[in-house]
C-alpha cells in the first residue's frame, strides 16, 4: 500500500470500545470539513449516521470482516456523502484502538438508488423474504419460472413456460377476472408496480394463499413487455391468522392487545371476565381502569417495563375490577410486539378467582392434614417403593427419639432391634402392601437411647403426590405385650389351679353343657370328661327329688346371678353325696358366656356337724339348767337378806340389806333372762333395763313420790360378762337418783338412754332433780 493512501485517505484513530475519536489525519479534516481539535472531541457516531440494513456495495475495495456498513454524512454545503469504513485493530500507547479508513462511495450509492427506483418493491422484498420469481407476458403467459416457484407450487419450468392454459389452472377461479382487472387498473393509473393477495393452486391441487409484488417493464416506446412478479407464500401465516381468530374467539382465556395505553383488541372471553361488551372496551378502556386500585401501581410498572423492552415475556398476578365493581383474581401473560409500526403488548388473561379459593381451601386442607398427621399419637411413616422414608409424623419422632432428618431418605433397618427382627419377612410384607394388600407385622424397635420395645405395624398401600407408596402405622405395644404376657401367665395359673384344685370344678357353656372338668370333680362323681362332655350338668348330677331346686338355680344362672347352696348330687354309681355348690357365671356383653360350677364334698363335714349339733344341744340344756340354778340360788340369798332385814332394829342396817337385795336381784334377773332365751350367751339389754328399773321402783320408791322412768334403748345384745357390770351400774344410778335427787319434791323424772355406735355402747342416765351441791368434790 503506497504512502499516498495514508495521506489521501481519511484516517481516524478510535477508542476500541467507545469509538471516541483519538486522532485524525489531514485528509479526514478535509473530508469532514471540521478542524482537528473539534474532531478529536467527538465520537464517530456524531459525524453521521449508519444506514439501517445497508450492505457493502461492490466498489473494488478489498474488504474483510472489519468492513463497516454504509454511513451517511453531510458536509457544510448540506450535500450528502456516503462512506464505508474499514477497521484495523491495534494497540496504541498501551490501549486497544481501531484505525478506521473512510472510503467514499457516494457515486455507487447514487447508482444503486437509481436501480432501486426502477424496481422499488422487488429489491425490498428480495432482501427480506425468500420469494418465488415469475416473469409473465402481458397476457399472463409464463416466460420465466424460478426454482423457488417450483418449490412453492410443484410445477416444473418445462410444464409452465409458454403454456397458454396454465394461468387459469394456477389462479383460483374466483380470482381470475380480478387478476386482469388489477393489472389494467395499475396500467391505467400509470403505476409501475402493484401488490395483490390471492389464492393459487399447487400441482397437487392444494390452495395456497400468496402475496404478489408485481412490477411492469416497458420498452423504449412505453409498451408493456413483461410483468415481473415476486410471490410470497402466506399460507401458513394465513392459516395462523385463521387459527388465531378461531382460538381467540372460542378461547376459554382472555386475549388482549394493548397499545398507547388503550386496549386495541379483546376477545369475547376477555370481555366476559370483566362483564363488558366488546364495543365498551376496545379503544375505550385502558388496562389500569380494569385493575384494582391497590394493584394499579404495580400493574403500571409492569406495562411500562414491557413497552420499554426492559421486561421480556412477563407473567404476574393481580386483582381486577369488573363492570359490577366486583373484585376478581387474575393471572396475566404478556409479550412486547411491534404492531402497526409501534410497540404494543399482546397477551392472555385468566380468571383465577375460583382457583384462588380452591388454593386457599387446599392450603387450609394441607395445614389441617399436617396438623392431623402430627397430632396422631401413633407413629406414621410414608415409604417409597424402595422402602425409604419420604415423610414421618411427630409420633414417629417421639417413638424413637430421632430428629426428622435422620429418617428422610433412610430405610427402617436402623430402627430394628438387633437379633429380634426378621428383615426378610418384613420386606415380604412390605412388597405385598405395595401391591395393594394390607399387612400387619409384629416388630421390635430400638430407640435412640438404646431401649428395645415391641410394636405392631400396619402396612397399607397409598399414594403421595402421585407416587406409589406404603403408609406404615406403628404402635408401641409394650404395655399390651406385658399385659398379654401376664394374661398368658394368668391363664397358665388358672389352668394349674383348675386342674390341681382339691375341690371339684366343672366349666359349662351358657346352656349349662359340660365343657371341661378337673380331676377333683371326676374323683367326687366318678365320671371321666369323655363320658359327660356336652351333656347338661343337671341331667348328669341332679337326682329327681332335686329337679325343682336345679331349675331355680338354672333360672338364676341365665340371669347372670351367682349362687351357693348346700345340697345333694348323684354319683355315677348311684349314691348321693353331700356337696357345697357354688355357681359363678362369667358375663360378657350382659349375658352369661361361661359358667363355673364348684363342688365341695362335705359328707365328712355334715357328719361332724351332726355330732357337734348333738353335743351343742346337750350343752345348751346343761347351761340353761346352770342359769336357772344360779338364779334360784340368788333368790335364796335374797330371801335370807329379806328375813334378816326384819330382824334388825336399825333403819340404816335395814336400808343396807335392801340395797344388797336390789344388787343381787339385778344379777339374778340376768340369769333369768339367759335361761329363758334361745341364746344362752346373750341378753337384750333394752328389755333388761326396763325390768330392772321396774324392780327398783317396787323396792325403794317412796309412796309419796311420783317419779317417771323413761327408757330409750336400742336392742343391744350383751354377754353375761358385759350385762352384769352394766346392770350393777344402772342399779346404782337409778337408786342414787331416788335417794338424793328429789328431796323436797313430790314428782320427778329419770331418763335412761342406751345406744350403740359401731363397737361402742353408751349408757346415759339423767334426772330433773336438785342436782349436785355447790361444794361437791368429784375426787372425794
Amino acid at each position: 500500500m503506497s504512502t499516498d493512501f495514508f495521506s489521501e485517505t481519511p484516517m481516524l484513530l478510535l477508542d476500541h470500545l467507545s469509538l471516541d475519536i483519538l486522532d485524525v489525519n489531514q485528509a479526514a479534516v478535509n473530508f469532514f470539513g471540521i478542524n482537528k481539535e473539534e474532531l478529536i472531541q467527538k465520537n464517530i457516531n456524531e459525524l453521521g449516521k449508519k444506514l439501517s440494513g445497508s450492505e457493502l456495495i461492490s466498489s473494488g475495495i478489498e474488504t474483510d470482516n472489519s468492513t463497516d456498513k454504509i454511513w451517511e454524512y453531510e458536509n457544510g454545503e448540506s450535500r450528502k456523502r456516503y462512506v464505508q469504513f474499514t477497521h484495523h485493530r491495534l494497540n496504541h500507547n498501551g490501549r486497544p484502538v481501531r484505525l478506521a479508513a473512510a472510503h467514499e462511495i457516494t457515486e455507487l450509492v447514487q447508482k444503486d438508488e437509481e436501480i432501486k427506483r426502477q424496481f422499488p418493491k422487488i429489491n425490498n422484498h428480495i432482501s427480506n423474504s425468500p420469494l418465488a420469481v415469475i416473469e409473465w407476458t402481458r397476457d399472463f403467459v409464463v416466460k420465466d419460472w424460478s426454482a423457488k416457484a417450483e418449490e412453492f407450487f410443484g410445477w416444473t419450468e418445462d410444464e409452465v413456460v409458454d403454456n397458454n392454459e396454465f394461468f387459469e389452472s394456477f389462479i383460483h377461479p374466483d380470482e381470475i377476472d380480478i387478476a386482469y382487472r388489477n393489472r389494467d387498473k395499475a396500467l391505467k393509473e400509470g403505476n409501475s408496480s402493484y401488490t395483490v393477495q390471492g389464492r393459487n393452486y399447487t400441482r397437487q391441487g392444494e390452495v395456497r394463499y400468496c402475496q404478489w409484488y408485481n412490477s411492469f417493464l416497458f420498452d423504449n416506446e412505453g409498451n408493456l413487455v413483461t410483468i415481473y412478479s415476486l410471490v410470497y407464500d402466506k399460507t401458513e401465516r394465513k392459516q395462523s391468522e385463521y387459527l388465531f381468530k378461531a382460538l381467540s374467539e372460542e378461547s376459554l382465556v382472555g386475549v388482549y392487545l394493548i397499545q398507547d395505553g388503550v386496549i386495541k383488541y379483546a376477545n369475547p372471553q376477555f370481555c366476559n371476565i370483566f362483564g363488558y361488551e366488546e364495543d365498551e372496551i376496545i379503544n375505550k378502556v385502558g388496562p389500569l381502569m380494569l385493575t384494582h386500585p391497590e394493584d394499579q401501581e404495580e400493574s403500571a410498572e409492569h406495562l411500562e417495563k414491557r413497552i420499554d423492552g426492559r421486561l421480556d415475556d412477563a407473567e404476574y398476578n393481580f386483582r381486577g375490577i369488573t363492570k359490577d365493581n366486583e373484585t376478581i383474581h387474575l393471572k396475566s401473560y404478556g409479550s412486547r410486539i411491534n404492531y402497526m409500526g409501534r410497540p404494543a403488548i399482546i397477551g392472555t388473561i385468566v380468571d383465577i378467582t375460583e382457583r384462588k379459593k380452591t388454593l386457599s381451601q387446599y392450603e387450609a386442607s394441607v395445614e389441617s392434614y399436617e396438623a392431623l398427621f402430627d397430632s396422631i399419637s401413633d407413629a406414621i411413616y410414608i415409604q417409597n417403593e424402595n422402602g425409604e422414608f419420604i415423610d414421618v409424623n411427630q409420633g414417629a419422632l417421639k417413638m424413637y427419639g430421632y430428629e426428622k432428618e435422620r429418617f428422610i431418605g433412610n430405610t427402617p433397618d436402623f430402627l430394628a432391634a438387633p437379633g429380634k427382627v426378621d428383615m426378610e419377612k418384613t420386606q415380604e410384607k412390605f412388597g405385598k402392601a405395595l401391591a395393594g394388600e394390607e399387612q400387619i407385622v409384629m416388630w421390635w424397635g430400638k430407640r435412640k437411647n438404646g431401649e428395645v420395645f415391641p410394636k405392631e405395624i400396619l402396612f397399607a398401600p397409598g399414594t403421595f403426590f402421585g407416587e406409589k407408596v406404603v403408609i406404615a402405622i406403628a404402635r408401641d405395644i409394650s404395655e399390651r405385650h406385658e399385659t398379654e404376657r401376664k394374661i398368658r401367665m394368668n391363664e397358665e395359673r388358672f389352668l394349674q389351679l383348675f386342674e390341681n384344685a382339691p375341690i371339684g370344678i366343672v366349666m359349662l357353656n351358657s346352656y349349662q353343657e359340660i365343657q371341661a372338668t378337673n380331676k377333683a370333680f371326676e374323683d367326687i362323681f366318678e365320671y371321666e370328661l369323655r363320658e359327660i362332655k356336652g351333656l347338661n350338668i343337671d341331667q348328669v348330677l341332679v337326682p329327681d327329688e332335686y329337679n325343682e331346686e336345679a331349675a331355680e338355680i338354672s333360672s338364676k344362672m341365665a340371669e347372670g346371678e351367682a349362687y351357693e347352696l348346700v345340697s345333694r348330687r348323684q354319683r355315677k354309681d348311684g349314691p348321693l353325696v353331700d356337696v357345697m355348690i357354688y355357681g359363678v357365671p362369667v358375663v360378657v356383653d350382659g349375658k352369661p358366656d361361661t359358667i363355673f360350677g364348684i363342688y365341695v364334698d362335705i359328707s365328712e363335714r355334715k357328719r361332724a356337724e351332726e355330732r357337734i349339733r348333738k353335743s351343742l344341744r346337750e350343752k345348751e340344756v346343761l347351761l340353761a339348767e346352770i342359769h336357772h340354778r344360779v338364779k334360784n340360788n340368788l333368790a335364796v340369798i335374797m330371801g335370807l337378806l329379806e328375813l334378816q332385814s326384819h330382824s334388825v332394829n336399825s333403819p340404816e342396817a335395814s336400808k343396807v340389806l335392801t340395797e344388797s337385795q336390789i344388787r343381787i336381784n339385778s344379777i339374778a334377773l340376768i340369769h333369768e333372762k339367759l335361761y329363758k332365751s334361745t341364746d344362752l350367751s346373750r341378753i337384750s339389754f333394752d328389755n333388761y333395763a326396763k325390768e330392772l328399773s321396774d324392780l327398783i321402783v317396787d323396792l325403794v320408791i317412796e309412796q309419796n313420790k311420783d317419779v317417771d322412768i323413761l327408757i330409750e334403748a336400742d336392742s343391744i345384745p350383751l354377754t353375761i360378762n358385759q350385762a352384769i357390770p352394766c346392770g350393777l351400774i344402772l342399779n346404782e344410778l337409778i337408786t342414787n337418783s331416788y335417794k338424793h335427787a328429789f328431796n323436797g319434791s313430790e314428782q320427778g323424772r329419770i331418763w335412761i338412754d342406751i345406744e350403740q355406735e359401731s363397737e361402742t355402747v353408751t349408757l346415759n342416765v339423767k334426772d330433773n332433780g336438785t342436782g349436785l351441791p355447790e361444794d361437791f368434790d368429784f375426787e372425794n
